[in-house]
Order: C-alpha cells, then structure tokens, then sequence
C-alpha cells in the first residue's frame, strides 16, 4: 500500500465555500483506479487536507496525471499546500490497523502485502 498526505491552507475562500468545493468534487475521487479511500482533514488553525490510501504506488503515480489532482496542485486557492508520499510498513501496519484495511493486506512469507485472499481480522 502507499499513502499520499496533502495539506494546505484556504487563500481567498472560507471553510464554508471549500466544503462546498470538497463536495462538488469528492465523488471524482472514487474513479482514481487504485484509490482505497480518501480521509477529509481540518483543524482549528485553518489547514486543510487529506489522507489517500492507494492500492500500490503506480496507483498514486497515476493519479497524479488526472484532471483532478492537477486542479487541486495547481489551485490558487489552496496556499502552502505540501503533498508527501509514503510506503505503508504493511507488517506494522497488520498489527495496529489490521481491522481497516484487513480486504487490502494479507500475510505473506515477507510480511503482508496489498490485495491477498487470506487478510488478517
């Protein structure tokens, strides 16, 4: 599995017009092939952001090259935006937070890996 964080904070919108944003384009998020989910973040001093759990790192690769992922890097409305990718440590990962995503990580000879029959409750 590979995660991407993205942060930013709002230049020329208020929190109100961004959730009408986020809205109008969360649904498109569900079509990135490879996308598990998307996690909405927000906290008191204004940053906004989101967690994306990706099946594989060619999935993330992939997703950088739709329309929508090139809107939001390229959003004027969206300052000191930061976008950091990462490789999940899936053995760690079974142990602490086998219970969610236990359809996407299984038990193999070099540790769990993304997409098997056999994962972990």
């Amino acid at each position: 599995m590979f995660v991407r964080i993205v942060t930013f904070s709002l230049d020329g919108i208020d929190a109100e017009q961004y959730l009408r944003h986020a809205e109008s384009v969360a649904e498109g998020f569900n079509r990135w092939d490879g996308l598990l989910g998307k996690v909405w973040l927000a906290d008191p001093t204004g940053t906004r952001g989101g967690i994306y759990l990706f099946t594989d790192r060619a999935a993330a690769d992939a997703s950088r090259t739709t329309p929508l992922f090139r809107s939001m890097a390229d959003s004027p409305a969206f300052d000191e935006l930061t976008i950091e990718e990462f490789e999940v440590i899936a053995p760690l990962t079974a142990i602490t937070a086998g219970s969610l995503f236990a359809s996407h990580v299984a038990t193999t000879s070099s540790g769990p890996r993304v997409g098997a029959a056999n994962a972990p409750s």
